[in-house]
């Protein structure tokens, strides 16, 4: 017998229904699919809580992806040991694990060491990510309370830009800035750019690996506190590690004659303990530095030599790029305001604006500047 076919305007139509009127057991007639439904949803932060009766007991010294390096708290052998991952920690925004992270390490059949959960971090240094697969921001030591930005008087010369922007990164991850210039016994004179983080109230230390100059006071700096060196490729980095700590097996490379560019040494970012509880965290050479969710209505922030002026542009959003009556640029004008620090910002502005991002993860920044230009 064949079916009688609806009507097509009765198959369109919708019956409505009023569910205010139904009391609460009315839903449990769809019990079947409704519990169907929950058991696809998904596990949401599953790591996020940490029970309260768990406290950190390690720090992470380096890692890879499944596994690190920690140092067990009161350990009496002072060894690294290698421990797993569990696979329930998941990577959101940024890195899952860092040199200098505080961890719970839990062992499987008492045996097997594994990193079970990872604690808050207080402090980071941070960038946004070249890794395209990885998390958006790639943290490169956590926990650490000194960024010690290395430059080098020459070989390679000595470039501001990166210091500018490792500024930024300090003060966005809540780390005091330090400048290490190294490789003083190289030149006759330091460089005159560098007074101007001198009148920013930035502290300088002038290094040599080869006289040994400035090494004990990184060290004193360091007393109690956890610190980590960053800089260009070549700047002498793992060198001011080895001066620190003679005995440790690190590897050191010579500049490129060529290119007057560093090579990398290291590979990894890797945590030192020194003799006066102090920490150190050696990082790889970076040749471009990503700020992460940096806007640029808010760069001026970053730029703590803007702030007498800016509240007396014209304009309350005054860019400093172009706007008429803007303070800060006339005190460049007038040489209140260092140029070489207004390029910088103007730089990392109008990389910002193109594309929403600083060099690092798609591109390397080629932005030319005329800077009497921009000045009008």
């Amino acid at each position: 017998m064949k079916k009688k076919k609806l009507d097509k305007k009765k198959r369109l139509e919708v019956r409505k229904k009023d569910w205010s009127g139904e009391d609460e057991d009315y839903f449990s007639k769809d019990s079947t699919r409704h519990t169907k439904a929950m058991v696809t949803l998904p596990d949401e932060d599953i790591d996020a809580q940490i029970p309260q009766d768990i406290q950190p007991n390690a720090t992470v010294v380096s890692h890879s992806k499944k596994w690190a390096f920690v140092w067990i708290d009161n350990s009496e052998t002072k060894e690294e040991i290698l421990c797993g991952i569990s696979e329930k920690l998941r990577e959101k925004d940024e890195s899952l694990i860092a040199p200098g992270d505080r961890v719970y390490v839990d062992y499987i059949n008492q045996k097997e060491p594994i990193i079970r959960w990872i604690f808050p971090r207080k402090s980071k240094l941070s960038r946004l990510s070249v890794d395209k697969d990885g998390p958006p921001e790639q943290v490169i030591a956590a926990n650490v309370d000194i960024l010690f930005i290395v430059a080098s008087v020459k070989q390679p010369p000595f470039r501001h830009r990166l210091i500018d922007r490792f500024l930024i990164v300090a003060q966005n991850g809540n780390v005091e800035p330090v400048i290490v210039l190294n490789k003083i016994d190289l030149a006759d004179e330091i460089p005159q750019e560098i007074n101007v983080y001198r009148e920013l109230g930035i502290k300088l230390i002038f290094t040599s690996c080869v006289t040994k100059a400035g090494i004990d006071e990184v060290v004193e700096t360091l007393r109690g506190k956890t610190g980590v060196l960053a800089g260009h490729s070549g700047v002498g980095k793992t060198s001011l590690i080895k001066c620190i700590l003679p005995d440790i097996d690190a590897v050191t490379k010579e500049i490129s004659k060529k290119t007057e560019k560093g090579r990398h040494a290291t590979n990894i970012s890797k945590l030192y303990f020194l003799p006066n509880g102090g920490k150190i965290i050696d990082t790889p050479g970076i040749r471009a530095l990503g700020l992460w969710k940096i806007d640029p209505e808010e760069l001026d922030f970053y730029f703590s030599e803007f702030r007498e002026f800016s509240t007396m542009c014209k304009f309350n959003d005054c860019s400093h790029t172009h706007e008429p009556e803007c303070a800060v640029r006339n005190a460049v004008k007038e040489g209140k305001i260092s140029c070489s620090r207004y390029e910088s910002y103007l730089r990392i502005r109008k990389s910002l604006e193109q594309c929403g991002i600083t060099p690092g993860r798609f591109q390397v920044e080629n932005i030319p500047l005329n800077t009497a230009q921009d000045l009008g």
